[in-house]
């Protein structure tokens, strides 16, 4: 009975295994393209554990053209270990990955934890391995509160087409030859040492809430998007030639001195450099400094002949908004889309309210708008 039993139990065996073999030679008979499928949807401490599936998948993980070290990545570091003993063993991990990496790396993300200013020596080696290995794209995410400066090296791949990197100290490279195929590049909370920048092929560019504008020197003669979002000063010069620009949005900060800003920059000047606009974005404070000059009540029919949707954000219902608002209203005949969001605190002065009064003062009527969307408006 014994026997019959432990042949039976042999027997359970025998098929688990060959179940189990089964299995085994169903994910190593997997297409190439649907194994990268996989291991690309898996945070990357999971895809290198795929290692121990199958000899076919053994460096599938190590080959896979995007490292992805984001937040997700260092809390689940953070949750296993104390304190004293994660900055350590986070070091020590990226190590682990990126060193056994095989072949380029074609997008590398990088969320960096809080660290001891000692370890930032290990951020550069990171960076100067992933520069040699064919990156394009390149995030590097700030999480700490300590400054990080990002080595010139980091950029030097002359491949890279899209670069967003948030609350670093930013220099560009002084070499010709870098940024040649650079299309994206997104910058927020960055702090400029003096940069010259050279991007004969970007589209696109956003600085956000960046300090030391005054340091940046920029040529960007393909630009079609432009985003300039409270940062510590504004200087459109490198832009009104981008004549192909078809999105721009301005957002002055509170804490700029309208005084030192170029006094020659009005509505009619500005929206007369880029003819071919569709999409435009201003804040209250810039269209404040617009209207220090004087606003027509129409602008020149060619001049926004290709704005289809007008935004404006942070209105304070100051009398130089208004007037800046109705004139690009009357301005734009093709309009279609109009959004405008009020400021937290809005002034209601005697001046807005007579002007508003003013017979004739609105003569356009808007047969293509088809959505407007008010926002924190009260009463």
């Amino acid at each position: 009975m014994i026997l019959n039993s432990c042949r039976i139990m042999t027997a359970d065996n025998r098929a688990r295994v060959a179940e189990e073999r089964g299995a085994v030679d169903r994910l190593s008979n997997l297409p190439i393209n649907a194994i990268q499928n996989i291991i690309g949807r898996m945070p990357i401490r999971d895809a290198a554990r795929t290692s121990i599936l199958s000899s076919k998948w053994r460096y599938f993980w190590a080959e896979y053209p995007e490292v992805v070290l984001d937040e997700q990545f260092y809390a689940e570091i953070m949750r296993n270990n104390s304190p004293n003993f994660f900055r350590t063993e986070y070091v020590n991990k990226v190590n682990g990955i990126l060193f056994q990496h095989l072949g380029p790396i074609l997008k590398f993300v990088l969320d960096i934890p809080e660290l001891y200013s000692t370890q930032y020596s290990s951020i550069d080696q990171w960076l100067l391995f992933v520069s040699r290995k064919d990156v394009t794209e390149l995030i590097l995410h700030n999480r700490s509160p300590n400054p990080y400066k990002v080595p010139c090296y980091a950029f030097s791949c002359p491949k890279l087409a899209y670069i967003s990197v948030t609350k670093c100290i930013f220099s560009a490279p002084n070499s010709e030859g870098f940024f040649g195929k650079l299309t994206h590049l997104v910058l927020e909370t960055v702090t400029f040492q003096f940069s010259v920048l050279n991007l004969p092929q970007l589209v696109q560019l956003e600085l956000k809430n960046c300090f030391g504008i005054q340091l940046l020197c920029v040529s960007t003669p393909s630009l079609r998007i432009l985003n300039l979002l409270d940062n510590d000063d504004l200087d459109l010069s490198y832009y009104i030639t981008c004549k192909d620009l078809e999105e721009v949005c301005i957002g002055l900060s509170d804490g700029v001195e309208h005084d030192k800003l170029d006094k020659n920059i009005t509505l009619t000047k500005l929206l007369g450099c880029w003819p071919e606009l569709e999409c435009l974005y201003l804040n209250g404070s810039f269209l404040k400094h617009l209207a220090a000059g004087d606003i027509p009540q129409r602008l020149p029919i060619d001049q926004v002949n290709s704005l289809i949707s007008l935004t404006q954000f942070r209105i304070t219902y100051h009398c130089a908004e208004i007037a800046c608002i109705l004139c690009l209203l009357q301005s734009a005949l093709n309009l279609s889309e109009l959004e405008i969001w009020a400021d937290k605190q809005i002034i209601y002065d005697e001046k807005t309210v007579s002007y508003l009064k003013e017979p004739g003062l609105m003569k356009q009527s808007f047969k293509g708008l088809q959505t407007v969307i008010m926002q924190m408006f009260k009463g």
